[in-house]
């Protein structure tokens, strides 16, 4: 069945990422941001915060998919579904990433800028392709792809731990030993290793939220939103009381609403027919894609000599509206056939 918060979250995450990503990295920001200084001057120091909604979204939808084989019966097989997830996020990145390095090259034809890097080293590439990029240390060769490489280790992670519970024995049900382990996880990512920003190329440093999405897919299916909520704003509390971080804020809502989207569901289908859900469905290609479309569309700007509040502001629109359409093309012909 369809979850439409899952819809609307992804929606209104991914397009508030393109639109900060276009105001950190194109020369239209300045002008516009003089115009409306406080809106568009949170989104772009504050907007990096609405990929901890897909943290949440991937624990909540990796454990879906876990519970039930677990309570099936079912062995997890870890290396099977680690090369099947891998290739999923694979294949869509290795083409943006493709598509970036050609418009880097285009764009360094028109105008220069800070933004262009030049073609990528052997040693580059290869770590991209194997998703290895921060752990080695290399350039990235897009905006915000450490996210990818994350939400790999995040998967390997709990599918090895439903392996684990798999071989519980018969003293506690796998699903239980399962949530134990994500939730001491998520304690031990909360209240330790996601104080620390040297482990941010590491699954550990995110688990947190990601154990809040596995929480509230265990509170929804078990029907107990009471002790869900109490588990999310108890570790929440402790971890905010250890260090204030803004971010952990939107993790805790984007659990709750995952948590309670069967009793929502009337209410937010109404709003994510059509385009929501369409922009729901491109999510993960348009988060892919963009940055390329941005490095381009800079140059043009750039080379057109474009200075006017108005003109700034086309430019813009035209390349938030181009990100969203080359999204929907690597979705179409590469995200949805894999």
């Amino acid at each position: 069945m369809r979850n439409s918060t899952i819809d609307l979250l992804k929606a209104f995450a991914s397009q508030i990422i393109v639109v900060h990503h276009l105001l950190l990295y194109t020369p239209m920001s300045r002008t516009l941001q003089s115009k409306w200084p406080m809106l568009l001057g949170f989104v772009a120091n504050e907007g990096r915060y609405m990929v901890q909604i897909f943290l949440v979204i991937g624990g909540f939808l990796a454990s879906q998919s876990l519970f039930n084989m677990l309570e099936k019966g079912r062995i997890v097989a870890v290396w099977p579904l680690f090369i099947k997830r891998f290739l999923r996020l694979a294949k869509p990145f290795w083409v943006a990433i493709a598509v970036a390095v050609l418009f880097d090259w285009l764009s360094s034809q028109i105008a220069v800028h800070d933004q262009i890097s030049g073609w990528p080293s052997f040693t580059q590439a290869l770590a991209h392709v194997f998703l290895l990029h921060d752990i080695v240390g290399v350039p990235a060769l897009s905006a915000g792809i450490w996210y990818v490489a994350i939400d790999l280790q995040l998967y390997a992670a709990l599918v090895l731990g439903g392996w684990l519970s798999a071989h519980a024995g018969k003293f506690i049900k796998p699903m239980h030993a399962l949530l134990l382990l994500a939730c001491a996880m998520a304690i031990a990512s909360l209240w330790w290793w996601n104080l620390h920003a040297e482990h941010d190329e590491w699954a550990w440093y995110f688990f947190g939220s990601y154990g809040l999405g596995v929480i509230a897919c265990w509170a929804q299916r078990e029907n107990k939103l009471l002790v869900g909520s109490l588990m999310v704003f108890g570790l929440l509390a402790i971890a905010l009381a250890i260090e204030w971080r803004e971010r952990l804020l939107l993790t805790g809502i984007a659990a709750l609403l995952l948590m309670n989207s069967a009793r929502i569901e009337r209410f937010v289908v109404v709003i994510t027919q059509g385009p929501v859900r369409w922009l729901g469905d491109i999510s993960y290609s348009v988060f892919l894609i963009h940055y390329g479309i941005a490095v381009f569309a800079s140059s043009v700007v750039i080379a057109l000599g474009l200075e006017s509040f108005g003109a700034m502001l086309l430019a813009f629109l035209l390349t938030w509206v181009a990100s969203v359409v080359a999204g929907w093309v690597l979705y179409r012909f590469v995200e949805w056939q894999s």
